[in-house]
């Protein structure tokens, strides 16, 4: 009755798996990790190259676009009153800097209407904006036809109500303003999204990792096995693994800290040139508007914006350099699956499966 019992134990044992399942279940979890893998640092890399698109060819522009205009309207402010107080403007109205100013402020309106990144709300917002720019220009012109017909007062006072319009509570520059804030809640919303940041790009990697230690658990079990210190398939499967593992990271982390670059100190540094410009010229208005003394103003510093806000095009441009990631992912990816399948196979064919 004993035996009876031991031989009913020794049956309800479960065998260990045969050398031919063992190898099939290798295979299959390094092809499944495999793309895996590959799924999780494409879905990365995508996700990235998507935000840090979206800000380099609408959200930085757009930003850049809305503070330009806010900076031409101050100035256009300026210029105008400065002609009216130096009499010039009986010979030549607001000025030929005012007009310019107006002409920057309408072209980059004119680009924060085409690049559309606001959406409904922005669309609706701008129209609002362009309205009263031909409001302000329509009272200008008013101050500048009774001031030469010789009404300086009503000529004052129509110049009044489109500084007004201009400066006052709900007024033109507080709504570019609401649109600039838009901008740049959408700048900082792409760069905090999770695709930008250095979550899934770890967790990526740790799916990278995972691999290869399967890869050299597989490699270190069949020299137990086989009686053999290398599989040769396997290894260059591992080595072509690590290294594209090193090369996803480095780009990840090139591409995030480009990024970072671009929203946390590209955008500040082009908004303090552009910031002193606006203090200035409203500065010189304020004191032109009381009738006080100001310094002549040299006009919008285009070029000085210009070269504030190449260093940020090029830390987006810099952003979406993927380092050929795009095509080497995919090619190594199959690479690293094949090479590990043949690995198995070679050893497969010594079982005749």
């Amino acid at each position: 009755m004993c035996r009876v019992s031991v031989a009913l134990a020794a049956r309800a044992v479960p065998r260990r798996w045969s050398t031919p399942r063992w190898l099939w279940t290798v295979l299959a979890a390094a092809v499944g990790l495999t793309v895996l893998s590959w799924l999780a640092a494409t879905a990365v890399l995508v996700g990235s190259r998507s935000a840090v698109s979206s800000v380099k060819d609408g959200g930085a522009p757009a930003y850049v676009s809305a503070r330009t205009a806010h900076a031409a309207l101050s100035d256009a402010d300026r210029a105008a009153w400065q002609s009216f107080r130096s009499g010039a403007a009986q010979l030549i109205g607001p000025g030929q800097q005012f007009r310019d100013d107006l002409t920057t402020a309408s072209d980059n309106l004119a680009h924060l209407a085409e690049l559309d990144f606001g959406g409904a709300a922005g669309r609706d917002l701008l129209r609002a904006v362009n309205a009263q720019v031909v409001t302000y220009q329509g009272l200008v012109e008013q101050a500048d036809a009774t001031y030469r017909e010789g009404l300086e007062d009503l000529g004052y006072a129509y110049l009044g109500y489109a500084s007004g319009l201009l400066h006052g509570d709900g007024g033109l520059l507080s709504r570019i303003d609401e649109i600039a804030r838009r901008d740049l809640r959408g700048i900082h919303g792409e760069r905090d999204s999770a695709w930008a940041g250095e979550g899934l790009a770890l967790g990526s990697a740790a799916a990278g990792v995972v691999l290869l230690g399967v890869l050299g658990y597989a490699q270190v079990s069949m020299a137990r096995r086989f009686r053999r210190l290398v599989n040769p398939p396997l290894a260059a499967a591992s080595a072509v693994l690590a290294g594209l593992l090193v090369w996803t990271s480095l780009t990840f982390l090139h591409v995030d800290h480009a990024f970072a670059d671009a929203s946390d100190h590209g955008v500040p540094a082009f908004d303090r040139t552009l910031q002193a410009q606006i203090r200035d010229a409203d500065a010189g208005s304020g004191a032109l508007r009381a009738g006080r003394p100001a310094p002549k103003g040299g006009g919008l510093d285009v070029a000085a914006a210009d070269k504030a806000q190449r260093p940020l095009e090029a830390e987006l441009s810099d952003a979406t350099d993927t380092r050929g990631l795009n095509v080497g992912l995919p090619l190594l990816s199959l690479a690293v699956a094949g090479l590990a399948a043949l690995g198995v196979w070679i050893r497969l064919r010594e079982y005749g499966r």
